[in-house]
């Protein structure tokens, strides 16, 4: 039983702060870039959850560099160690995005992730499967979307902020639909995947029930908040613009936030959760509107809103 589990956290030296935990016998500092750190880490070890990774880099190597080759050395280590079942948090970018609305995205659609994120993500999936071939050591990858509720991290402060404004920019007609997961729901998703006998060999999107209209993530979060948002449409071209800046930049190895995010901002990133549901038995239980109201009082509560 996953309650019964003892752990052992593995995090880069002055990055994350975990508080005590009755769970958690003891947190190492190491860099999953560190083989030395990586091999100490997997002794006496029976089941990896494997969310390390890297999102908004300085440069584009860190992205390869820890999102990647970080996996492919973890798995590594796992099957030398003799780990029984490895989970991998990849993201829904190693899949790309949706076709259109009416078309979210599939397991077994074809990946073609755009940019070096979900690049990235999936070579690590690669390099994990082919870590596992021919071990005793079973693999599950799941694809989270966004995520949201209570403890967000700061950058989505920004986000908060703007919807309180009640004048958010939204670049496009924000009719773009994309998938999004509450904290608490994709926590379930993760215990389910390392337990659960079904999942292992699979990928699963884990998402909310429904995908949602880009503009109606500002309007939850301004409701959440009392504030009626309205928001501010910016061309669509804006966007395509970013895009090409964005491609730029990588080129260069260089990385901006605000222009990656920008140049994706009227893409479709809706996924479908069949999979999950059917190899996880993984059912969503938080929408939108309440989880953002949960995740404003947690911010209010702390002083953070």
């Amino acid at each position: 039983r996953l309650a019964d589990v003892r752990w052992r956290a593995l995090v880069a030296p002055g990055t994350v702060s975990i508080p005590p935990c009755a769970r958690i016998d003891a947190v190492v500092d190491g860099d999953i870039r560190d083989p030395g750190a990586v091999t100490d880490a997997m002794v006496g070890v029976d089941l990896v959850l494997h969310a390390a990774g890297i999102i908004h880099p300085r440069r584009i190597r860190d992205l390869y560099e820890i999102n990647r080759d970080g996996c492919r050395r973890l798995a590594e280590a796992a099957v030398e160690s003799g780990v029984r079942r490895f989970v991998f948090v990849s993201s829904n970018a190693a899949a790309g995005f949706a076709t259109s609305p009416e078309h979210p995205m599939r397991e077994t659609d074809e990946p073609n992730p755009v940019s070096h994120y979900g690049r990235s993500k999936l070579e690590g999936e690669q390099c994990l499967w082919s870590a596992l071939t021919g071990s005793d050591t079973e693999g599950v990858v799941l694809r989270p979307t966004t995520f949201y509720g209570p403890h967000f991290p700061e950058r989505h402060h920004n986000a908060y902020r703007l919807a309180a404004s009640g004048r958010p920019l939204v670049i496009g007609d924000g009719r773009n639909r994309v998938s999004m997961i509450y904290i608490d729901d994709l926590v379930d998703a993760l215990g389910r995947a390392l337990t659960v006998g079904s999942a292992a060999g699979g990928t699963a999107f884990v998402a909310d029930a429904e995908s949602y209209e880009w503009q109606e993530v500002f309007i939850a979060m301004g409701q959440a908040q009392d504030v009626d948002v309205k928001p501010l449409h910016l061309p669509k071209a804006i966007a395509s613009l970013c895009a090409v800046g964005d491609a730029a930049l990588a080129s260069l190895g260089r990385y901006s936030m605000m222009v990656h995010v920008a140049g994706e901002a009227t893409q479709h990133m809706a996924c479908d959760i069949s999979c999950a549901r059917d190899l996880l038995g993984f059912s969503p239980h938080v929408g939108l509107y309440e989880g953002m109201r949960r995740a404003v009082n947690w911010a209010r509560s702390e002083g953070r809103l």
